[in-house]
């Protein structure tokens, strides 16, 4: 709407049009010599900026422009501000609903995963819904899904393991859902690696859903996950001391955590044999105990809980894989801890 303009406004608002119909009769000419198919722009009354649509009729973005969609899906804006018009080219791969997750969002979003063991050889995988990426970073999406995987079925092959020969005991094996494009199957995979697993033949978009520990008798741990959290049975240092009374040392935890764990609960104190005095014990997340640590004062007299005598609770950040800092008053292998949980970074 115009409204309250004097002489000068006018003029202004004159020229401006008049440079906008030149624009418009050009850009109408080259569009007619090219044969290109085109969706017309709306623009606002007073004409000072335009509302792009692209090529499917959804409105992109509202700017001081003329724009045109091209029969390639390319957006094409032209700047009406100056005579010479400056072209802007807009893929159709940078449009959020032309992606080929069509929304915008990253692999490795689940809803409602769970992690549940079946046997000493098979896991279970179950979620409302799984992105999946393949290895050029295009996602697709996948709704109820629930696998059963087969550590002991050689491979590669769909619902089995990434490779021939079986798993190294005492290792972590990392599980994935899969799924091939052209058939539409989705199975589930095993594998060493955590980030590129062996798909079988016509699999190409994958997504790791967990991690369980392949102990030493060569049979899966039995744990519970919910999303990113899996719950195990108590593992980790017992009858421990440190090298070095009172000096920092690492603590090798792969054993109770996938080299992928981002944080970890649990619990510490004093393992089977109760020393004769207080001891006090330390954990921390790095070296210099600069980023997160907690200690006890443990008590000689303090009941056993958790098999832990005055065990005291912990959550911790995994800066390092699978390594924490730990010490203690003595170097006597007086001191345990136990790992009941740690958060998966999927």
């Amino acid at each position: 709407m115009i409204r309250n303009f004097d002489k000068n406004g006018l003029k202004d608002l004159n020229n401006q049009l008049k440079k906008q119909e030149k624009l418009i009769k050009k850009l109408q000419k080259q569009l007619g010599q090219s044969g290109a198919s085109t969706t017309t722009v709306q623009s606002t009354e007073d004409f000072v900026s335009e509302t792009v649509l692209d090529s499917a009729g959804t409105v992109i973005n509202t700017v001081p422009a003329v724009g045109v969609a091209r029969e390639d899906g390319r957006l094409e804006l032209y700047d009406t501000s100056i005579d010479e018009a400056t072209v802007i080219s807009i893929e159709p791969s940078s449009y959020v609903h032309e992606t080929q997750a069509k929304i915008a969002v990253p692999s490795s979003y689940f809803l409602d995963l769970r992690g549940i063991y079946k046997t000493t050889t098979t896991q279970q995988y179950t979620a409302d819904l799984a992105i999946l990426h393949d290895a050029n970073g295009n996602t697709v999406t996948l709704a109820n899904l629930d696998e059963t995987n087969n550590v002991g079925t050689a491979g590669p092959i769909a619902g089995g393991r990434d490779q021939s020969g079986a798993f190294t005991a005492s290792s972590w094996i990392h599980f994935f859902f899969i799924y091939n494009p052209v058939t539409g199957d989705v199975s589930s995979l095993s594998s060493a690696s955590p980030t590129a697993p062996t798909l079988p033949t016509g699999y190409t978009f994958f997504v790791r859903c967990g991690a369980v520990y392949f102990k030493d008798t060569s049979v899966l741990t039995q744990s519970a996950q919910l999303g990113d959290t899996v719950y195990v049975n108590a593992v980790g240092l017992w009858n421990g001391a440190p090298s070095v009374a009172n000096t920092y040392q690492t603590l090798d935890l792969s054993g109770a955590i996938p080299p992928t764990a981002k944080k970890i609960v649990g619990r510490f104190g004093f393992s089977s044999t109760t020393p004769s005095t207080d001891q006090a014990m330390f954990l921390s997340a790095d070296s210099t105990t600069a980023v997160c640590y907690t200690w006890g004062n443990l008590s000689k007299d303090a009941l056993y809980k958790d098999n832990l005598g005055d065990a005291q609770f912990f959550t911790m950040p995994i800066l390092t894989s699978q390594t924490i800092w730990w010490t203690a008053d003595s170097t006597d292998a007086w001191y345990g801890i136990t790992i009941r949980e740690f958060q998966d970074d999927l």
